[in-house]
């Protein structure tokens, strides 16, 4: 084999290594690609009238959702309040309280400094281990549908 011939060789073997590395660098990027045309496609589509009416909608069902819990949650926990076998179990009449404050503080609007959901599941604890203490059975199931 003569020496311009192995050069030739050795080229063609540098290129089909090239070539083979563009490929695979394609398919890595590919990801993130398709991830930047769809985040950008959906920016675009969330700003449109009909999405920005679905998500007020959106937002205004979960709200109802929420409120519902939190409005079932205050009337058995006032309820259970009056009742006499709450004032004789301490650590009851203790998460009752801490239960009363978390329902009064609740926010009524959205406050993007307030993480609404955490301080709905810290009243959900709370509600659950107030109904373990006294053996009360009332339990909050969440419908779906609404009728009129």
């Amino acid at each position: 084999m003569t020496s311009s011939a192995s050069e030739q060789n050795h080229e063609e073997t540098e290129q089909e290594v090239s070539d083979i590395n563009d490929v695979f660098e394609d398919i890595f990027l590919t990801e993130e690609r398709i991830i930047g045309e769809h985040f950008h496609q959906g920016l675009a589509d969330g700003r449109l009238e009909e999405s920005v009416q679905e998500a007020a909608d959106y937002g205004f069902k979960k709200g109802s959702e929420i409120g519902r819990e939190i409005g079932f949650y205050t009337g058995i926990v006032t309820a259970i309040a009056s009742l006499p076998e709450a004032a004789a179990n301490e650590k009851a009449q203790s998460v009752l309280q801490e239960l009363l404050v978390a329902l009064e503080k609740y926010p009524h609007e959205n406050d993007p400094a307030t993480d609404l959901l955490h301080n709905l599941q810290q009243i959900r604890n709370k509600y659950r281990r107030l109904c373990a203490l006294l053996k009360v059975p009332f339990k909050y199931t969440q419908t779906n549908d609404l009728s009129f």
